[in-house]
């Protein structure tokens, strides 16, 4: 199948992160400092929750939606997202405790800040510029989550083994670009051939970062 697959990789030092204290809401959301999620390894240092997507991409039109992000056991889930720029986003909350839903550019501009006191209580937005987006609750500071705002198809989240696949993509030359909470972003070329599909892996490392 022709198309683009590959695998993120840490190379180098691994960094040691400190559990995120649970500080609020101990009788809904337990008394246990939680592992911090901005760090996912494979035994073989596959990265997981790195955005892939490929620049200058043609093609499939990007999904439209509506994508979920739920607060869920006090935790945003899913961790990493793509969302398809101009789609809906449906925020919920399946908690019996107020949060909220406080979305930010890479560069700390607010987008929104929006309270959802009840248990099921849903809203929804859009999101108009592509990039990183930051999702945090203030009132429970452990929980935070990141969107990437697609304008391509080709766009996705590393797996488990920090594995990608974008199937279907024309042939030609193409950046694939890669963002990751602790390492930064890396660009690099690739080239679909003619038939058959091309390897593009990525290693990154605290340099990146």
């Amino acid at each position: 199948m022709d198309g683009v697959f590959g695998k993120v990789t840490l190379s180098g030092p691994v960094p040691k992160l400190a559990p995120r204290p649970v500080n609020a809401d101990a009788a809904v959301c337990g008394r246990t400092d939680r592992p911090s999620p901005s760090l996912v390894l494979s035994k073989e240092k596959g990265l997981a929750n790195a955005v892939v997507w490929l620049e200058g991409s043609r093609g499939l039109a990007p999904p439209k939606g509506p994508f979920r992000l739920d607060q869920k056991n006090c935790l945003f889930a899913p961790y990493v997202q793509i969302v398809s720029k101009g789609a809906p986003v449906v925020f919920g909350n399946s908690d019996a405790v107020l949060h909220n839903v406080h979305a930010a550019t890479a560069g700390s501009a607010l987008i929104f800040n929006k309270a959802i006191p009840i248990k099921g209580q849903t809203f929804t937005e859009t999101f108009s510029e592509p990039g990183i987006v930051r999702v945090k609750c203030d009132i429970h500071t452990w929980m935070t989550a990141w969107l990437f705002v697609a304008d391509t198809a080709y766009a996705a989240v590393t797996d488990a083994e920090g594995r990608y696949a974008f199937p279907g993509v024309p042939p030609g030359a193409y950046r694939l670009r890669t963002w990751h909470e602790l390492f930064g972003e890396k660009s690099q070329p690739v080239t679909i051939p003619a038939t058959g599909s091309a390897r593009a892996d990525v290693l990154l490392t605290l340099l990146d970062g």
